[in-house]
């Protein structure tokens, strides 16, 4: 049912989404009812009753020395996600405020160049998500494959990435394969705070993506699903030359 596959992006799984709508449908219920109904056991009724009434959803009063349950107002069930951002926020804070610390080891570390492997299209994600991490009004320098980009990542990710890279004021330069996913994003490059040259794909074929950013590359095979994470100031310092020297080339590129 569509109710109950909502009911479980709010954090309730398959069996408290169930029991809960139930609920909503047979108003107060004592617990053999509700067994009855569901089919499930007993205590491990109990178990799923307890976690709805600690997120809010059901209440629990005692009539005739018997156990009553039933649901809460539907329109209570925003207030879920209030209480999950407020406890994300904190997280965060509590997260921020020890980075300081945990960078301090980080910086003892040695001088080689680091190298971070990430699998699967959550890995090529985290990828991304950290060329979001630099300072606002400093520059990614992009090798980009719209097409690729739009069919492994899907719109939806796309978007949330141009939002956050806008929102944080990063400006990006892209030489990409000439498609009309890119023609479309070219269209938008001032308000997305971007340049971008578009190349020929059967002259020069992107396989991979590429970001440079701050001391970093990293390299993305959508294809492969594998992203990788070079952190090196002589290794990211040589490819933003090649870069711009690519870029100057793709300027006389029709």
């Amino acid at each position: 049912m569509e109710l109950i596959s909502v009911l479980q992006k709010i954090g309730l799984n398959e069996r408290q989404s169930s029991l809960y709508f139930s609920l909503l449908q047979g108003g107060s219920s004592n617990i053999q009812e509700i067994t009855q109904k569901s089919h499930i056991k007993r205590t491990t009724a109990y178990s799923i009753l307890d976690t709805l009434i600690q997120k809010g959803l059901a209440t629990m009063s005692k009539k005739d020395g018997h156990r009553e349950y039933f649901a809460e107002d539907p329109q209570k069930i925003p207030l879920l996600f209030e209480n999950q951002i407020m406890l994300i926020e904190q997280q965060k804070k509590e997260i921020t405020e020890i980075i300081p610390e945990l960078h301090s080891f980080y910086n003892t570390q040695t001088k080689k160049p680091k190298i971070r492997f990430y699998e699967g299209i959550e890995g090529i994600k985290l990828v991304l998500n950290e060329t979001l991490d630099i300072p606002a009004g400093e520059e990614i320098l992009a090798y980009s494959s719209a097409e690729s980009i739009h069919q492994y990542l899907g719109d939806e990710y796309v978007s949330y990435y141009l939002s956050m890279r806008i929102k944080k004021r990063i400006r990006q330069r892209a030489i990409a394969e000439d498609s009309e996913e890119a023609r479309e994003h070219q269209k938008n490059d001032i308000q997305e705070l971007r340049k971008t040259r578009l190349i020929n794909q059967e002259l020069f074929p992107f396989s991979n993506e590429i970001n440079i950013f701050k001391n970093k590359i990293c390299i993305i095979s959508y294809k492969d699903l594998l992203g990788i994470i070079i952190e090196s100031t002589e290794i990211a310092k040589t490819q933003k030359s090649i870069f711009e020297l690519a870029w100057l080339g793709a300027s006389k590129i029709i």
